[in-house]
């Protein structure tokens, strides 16, 4: 889900993340709704009237989207709504494409080993090494979005944990914390967030509002596929006569459209997610031992973290979640 929280002032953050997807919101199921239930007023409205009105609806709307938030990114994620075949079908297809992309880049670091080996024909050798470490870089980018999980025993040490490509990019740095120095990120991430200097709070939060905005875009559209489908189906402005029927043009043009913006933002919000990912492994990374000694946990100060971190910071979020005191002894 969202790392970012509901923005608390009228900022850049408010804007992009509440009001801009109300905004875009309130236009399009304006479009198909108004007509229907406020009739011949709507029609007659000026249009700084209908902006006004979609002004007020841009915040009601989006504030309701952010609420959303959890169950809006569940249902990217493949994690609520799905039925329970089709999540295992989806599960299948993204288990299957990891493991074809896995194979092919065992097999390019392969030949990489082997050409390197080879020393006859340096300059064939050197165009042959540009163009597979040029494939082997697309290939670790593509594997890079599924979880690490060594104990799968693929060539990569990723496994994907989830059905859909998005619920594993967020997977993937949601759990980069534990699997490097045993923090759980949904434990630790408020108190590292309140001993961050104020500046970097700003960026996380603004680059938090963008990675959202993408993904309530989508699932606006996705939305609106069907708000507006049904809403010009009965409006019979939209209807056109052919020959020999009356076809609903304006609902299917708006479906279609509709469903293709969905999986255009969906894929957007993919890559988007994962460059976000990298500044919430970054806060990690340079600020864990400030954290440690704010609340006085003992860890090496080092950038590489042994065992005993690790064992150390499990021990005080056993005390966080169930108030079990860790053993000084």
């Amino acid at each position: 889900m969202a790392i970012a929280d509901v923005p608390t002032s009228f900022g850049s953050s408010f804007f992009i993340k509440i009001f801009l997807p109300g905004f875009v919101a309130s236009i399009l199921y304006s479009s198909a709704v108004m007509p229907l239930i406020a009739g011949s007023f709507w029609v007659s409205s000026t249009i700084e009237n209908k902006l006004i009105l979609c002004t007020i609806l841009a915040i009601a709307i989006g504030m309701v989207i952010t609420f959303l938030d959890l169950y809006i990114y569940q249902s990217f994620e493949g994690i609520r709504f799905w039925p329970k075949q089709v999540r295992q079908w989806k599960y299948g297809r993204i288990q299957r494409h990891f493991e074809k992309i896995d194979g092919e880049l065992k097999t390019v670091e392969d030949q990489i080993g082997t050409i390197e080996k080879n020393t006859e024909e340096p300059e064939k050798t050197t165009e042959e090494l540009i163009e597979l470490n040029r494939e082997a870089s697309k290939l670790w980018a593509e594997v890079r979005k599924f979880p690490y999980s060594p104990d799968k025993g693929f060539y990569s040490k990723r496994y994907p944990y989830e059905a859909t490509v998005f619920g594993n990019v967020l997977a993937e740095y949601e759990g980069y914390s534990e699997e490097q120095y045993g923090m759980h990120m949904m434990v630790f991430w408020q108190h590292l967030w309140f001993i961050l200097p104020r500046e970097l709070k700003e960026d996380l939060d603004l680059r938090g509002a963008k990675a959202d905005f993408i993904v309530y875009l989508s699932f606006i559209f996705l939305s609106y596929a069907l708000i507006g489908g049904v809403g010009f189906y009965f409006q019979r402005n939209t209807w056109v006569n052919t020959s020999t029927m009356c076809i609903p043009l304006g609902a299917i043009i708006c479906f279609f459209i509709s469903i293709v913006l969905c999986f255009f933002f969906y894929y957007v919000s993919i890559l988007i997610h994962k460059s976000y990912g990298r500044y919430i492994k970054a806060v990690f990374d340079l600020y864990r031992v400030d954290l440690a000694q704010k609340l006085k946990i003992e860890i090496t100060d080092n950038s590489i973290p042994d065992d005993a971190e690790r064992k150390n910071w499990r021990k005080y979020r056993k005390y966080l979640l169930d108030y079990e005191k860790p053993d000084t002894n």
